[in-house]
């Protein structure tokens, strides 16, 4: 498995001012993942735009649309806000956000922006209310073909597959934040009892700690084991293998380790040719020094 590793020594991306709304704090290697999901969705809105009818931006963990970096209380904008101001808009975004504050937030910083793109927020677990996310994504036909790209940002290994599989009944594609390092290794004593369902929900496996205590005893590290076996749920569902040679690890600044991994999931290799564009703006040459 190659997992292309940046740090978060970028520069200063799109700051913005306090407006003094709820704004959730995140490290400074947040600016990293919010660099390259830009990216994605600027290559992703502009290259689709005259083969596609319809481009859907999704985005199941919304977050309020700004964060503030941890010790420089810079406030940046999240993934919500940087995929309505992409220069090619998308047709319409679809967000949810479980926290009633930050819903709020993204909700009356959508209408501070006066954007004036389609769009739909909702207040609730994205696992719970899947069904309800899917239709709103308009209905695929021939003279009206629909793409969808879908942003997956939990901060813990929250997001349940079968949440994945609904959504994958439509034509679209996945960037999917593994929080490993956060959550995984941290949680992993307590997450491999038989009685916790976490990473049942997560891979949408029951049978995963028999293969687990095979790849223990052969010194591979619960990254790489979730890693493969989430991607190989991806590819049950007709994604393409290349995703599990394209994830990208986001290290910290402070102690260099690991904190979560970015994975794209296309059913198309044009997919694959934006991703690995972004992954050589925003991987330092130096580490494969």
């Amino acid at each position: 498995m190659l997992l292309l590793i940046i740090s978060a020594q970028l520069k200063n991306f799109l700051i913005v001012e306090d407006d003094e709304l709820a704004t959730p704090s995140v490290g400074p290697w947040a600016k990293t993942k919010y660099q390259i999901i830009y990216d994605y969705m600027v290559l992703f809105s502009s290259g689709m735009k005259k083969h596609w009818a319809n481009r859907i931006y999704i985005d199941i963990y919304a977050g309020a649309g700004k964060a503030k970096i941890e010790k420089t209380n810079e406030i940046l904008y999240s993934s919500p806000m940087l995929a309505l101001k992409v220069d090619d808009p998308f047709d319409k975004y679809i967000f949810c956000e479980k926290d009633k504050k930050l819903y709020q937030a993204l909700e009356q910083r959508i209408k501070n922006e006066h954007f004036e793109e389609s769009h739909v927020i909702f207040n609730g677990d994205c696992n719970e209310i899947a069904d309800t996310i899917l239709k709103e994504i308009p209905q695929h036909s021939r003279k009206n073909n629909v793409l969808s790209f879908c942003f997956v940002d939990p901060f813990s290994l929250k997001i349940e597959f079968e949440t994945i599989k609904k959504l994958s009944t439509k034509f679209m594609d996945f960037l999917v934040l593994l929080a490993f390092g956060m959550d995984g290794k941290r949680n992993i004593t307590h997450y491999v009892k038989d009685n916790n369902k976490r990473i049942d929900k997560f891979l949408g496996l029951e049978d995963w700690r028999s293969r687990w205590e095979i790849a223990n005893k052969k010194h591979i590290n619960l990254v790489e084991f979730l890693a493969k076996e989430f991607t190989q749920q991806m590819v049950n569902l007709g994604y393409l293998e290349e995703a599990i040679d394209n994830f990208i690890a986001i290290h910290s600044d402070e102690r260099n380790l690991p904190l979560y991994y970015l994975a794209f999931y296309s059913r198309n290799k044009i997919g694959y040719d934006f991703w690995n564009k972004v992954k050589m703006r925003n991987t330092d040459p130096t580490l494969f020094d």
